[in-house]
Formats: structure tokens, C-alpha cells, sequence
């Protein structure tokens, strides 16, 4: 049997676990051109330090803190989608490349999918078809995307 210490440092060096406090500091803070705002029937709202992407990974299940430094670098930018009484419904995240910001990933509590959505039906004859849609916040993802880059100066319109 291994000791505790031992398993700790094993699921860290495999990614299993989040550093401790003592090895991961939430030292990181970053700039972005947008700032909180409603749109439609959501609030975004950036995510500016590597302290708010620990809260916002802690509340959402999810290893975003782990972004942290790419933020920092500038080539990452992180949002956390919530309902207009501030509860949080989704992460946004958006990657700068070649062709400005891009989605990178958008996922819900513990990265369920939520920017599509399985629509299924039954025909008369009783063949069950389905298919996916786009879920409202794959149109907000875009939207953050296209003033994230317009605000940037990589809007290509």
C-alpha cells in the first residue's frame, strides 16, 4: 500500500488533482476589453484573475483555474455565462489565433455540453428521428466572440 503523500503526488503528476494552495499560487490578473454586461436573457461577465477562475472552476466543477496563465499571455479569454439573477449556467472559453478570438469551448456544470441540444421525434409510422440544434448560448458564444474581436481590432467586417 502507498502512502497518502505518495497517491497525492501521483494524481497530481497525472492531472487527477488540483495543486494545493502551497504550489499554486492565484497570482495571475489580465485585462478584457469587455466588460460585464446583460445580452439577451444573460449576463457575461469576464474573468479577470486567476482567483476568479479558481471560484468560477470550483463553482462549476470543472479544471478552468488550469487556464490561468494562458490568460495571462493573452491568448486565452474566459467568461462565465450566469441568468440574470447571477447564477452560473456556463464557462465560456475563447482562444486568439490566426483568425482573432475563437470558441474554444463553452460546457456547464462538470462540462456537460450545452451549446447544442438533442431534439428527438416520432413519426406516424413509429420511426424515432433525431437531431442536434443550437442551444441559445452557442448564439451568445458567437456574439462574445465577434465583440471580443471587433473590440480587438480582428473583426474581418
Amino acid at each position: 500500500m502507498i502512502s497518502e503523500k505518495t497517491a497525492r503526488e501521483l494524481n497530481q503528476l497525472f492531472g487527477l488533482t488540483q495543486p494545493d494552495d502551497s504550489s499554486r499560487k492565484l497570482r495571475y490578473c489580465w485585462p478584457c476589453p469587455l466588460a460585464a454586461q446583460e445580452m439577451g436573457d444573460f449576463l457575461v461577465v469576464p474573468l479577470t484573475s486567476s482567483r476568479e477562475l479558481a471560484s468560477e472552476g470550483w463553482n462549476m466543477q470543472h479544471c478552468v483555474a488550469t487556464y490561468d496563465a494562458k490568460c495571462a499571455a493573452g491568448i486565452y479569454q474566459v467568461f462565465s455565462i450566469r441568468d440574470l439573477l447571477g447564477n452560473r449556467i456556463a464557462t465560456l472559453g475563447l482562444t486568439y489565433g490566426p483568425n482573432g478570438w475563437t470558441i474554444d469551448q463553452c460546457l456547464g456544470l462538470s462540462n456537460v455540453e450545452v451549446m447544442l441540444k438533442s431534439v428527438e421525434w416520432i413519426h406516424g409510422d413509429g420511426i424515432h428521428e433525431s437531431m442536434d440544434d443550437f442551444t441559445d448560448l452557442h448564439y451568445l458564444a458567437q456574439e462574445v466572440a465577434r465583440l471580443l474581436n471587433r473590440f480587438t481590432g480582428m473583426d474581418p467586417s
